[in-house]
């Protein structure tokens, strides 16, 4: 498996393991019978949603400053050939 392929691979595991639903696990009892209703459900989903957008930004950026970088280092060992 070439480079690029694993870095594919492993670009698409780690954005299933941020996107991927979980089950709730609330702190109290109280807590935790809230969430449970519809009212809750909505407010979870909710929280993820906004989550996933929170980390979409710096995980681009961290993507195209690393991809830029990389190409910059190709291009540098490509001239002194």
């Amino acid at each position: 498996m070439n480079r690029s392929a694993l870095l594919l691979v492993a670009a698409f595991i780690g954005l299933a393991a941020i996107v991927a639903p979980e089950t709730v696990s609330a702190q109290c009892a109280m807590c935790r019978r809230a969430l449970a209703s519809p009212e809750g459900q909505q407010l979870v989903a909710g929280l993820r949603r906004g989550i996933v957008v929170l980390l979409a930004a710096p995980f681009t950026l961290f993507g195209v400053v690393a991809f830029l970088a990389v190409r910059s280092q190709r291009r540098r060992y490509r001239s002194r050939l």
